[in-house]
């Protein structure tokens, strides 16, 4: 909605297509545009079609925001196999196959931007969501990598690293915010506008970082000093 309200063709894709329209009704009631592309964002072939669809109408995205998700938080114990797989497609391989797609039509072009969201959970020792925070983790490794690749090319890549967000991530994965460490959860939640409006923000800034809540950078630094007693709190920290 954000980038829509600034004159950008906002083109949705993820698996659930009346979710899809209902946005972009709202998108072009506010006098803007977008397009709607259903499919599974895990399935590599779905992805490598709908880029098809769109590169052959002649669009090379200015900006690809790669911001999937899904999955409980659970125990290794607790994660079956192909929920841990199922974990990485979405939103590791998702993000990567997307970028695949669209990265050569940028680098012609000389310009772009490829933004990436994670959660601070990439950055700590997290309790009982071991597969989550390890996809998460792949985020981040996936941006670095690919910061690299694009280096000196225009292309702009941003890490959006986020605390708590309101959004039907929480519906759709019951049991998972009641896993949050109690210093996380004492964090006031995001709203989805307020993700979106900090998403936008990196982008205008060519930010290659941005993160919000900000109070998580103090805990990202105690990390980085004293990674085992961050670890110990966070663990002891952990709810029932």
């Amino acid at each position: 909605m954000v980038l829509a309200s600034r004159g950008a063709t906002v083109v949705l894709i993820a698996r659930n297509r009346g979710r899809l329209e209902a946005v972009a009704r709202q998108i072009h009631e506010s006098g803007g545009k977008a397009e709607v592309y259903a499919g599974d964002l895990a399935d590599g072939l779905v992805v490598s079609s709908i880029a098809r669809a769109i590169l052959e109408k002649g669009f090379v995205p200015d900006i690809l925001v790669n911001c999937a998700g899904a999955g409980r938080w659970r125990s290794l114990l607790e994660t079956p196999a192909e929920e841990a797989a199922a974990l990485m497609a979405v939103p590791y391989l998702a993000a990567f196959n997307l970028t695949r797609e669209f990265l050569g039509g940028m680098l012609n072009r000389h310009r772009g931007h490829i933004v990436n969201v994670t959660s601070v959970a990439s950055r700590l020792a997290w309790p009982g969501a071991a597969a989550y925070s390890a996809a998460r983790w792949a985020m981040e490794g996936l941006t670095a990598a690919l910061r690299a690749d694009v280096y000196g090319t225009g292309v702009g890549v941003t890490l959006a690293m986020f605390g708590t967000v309101d959004s039907p991530y929480w519906e759709h994965n019951p049991g998972s915010r009641e896993r949050l460490p109690a210093p996380a959860a004492r964090q006031r939640a995001l709203t989805v506008g307020e993700a979106a409006a900090a998403i936008v923000h990196g982008i205008e800034k060519e930010k290659r970082f941005v993160l919000r809540p900000t109070a998580f950078r103090l805990l990202f630094l105690m990390n980085a000093l004293f990674p085992g007693r961050v670890e110990a709190t966070l663990c002891r920290a952990r709810r029932p």
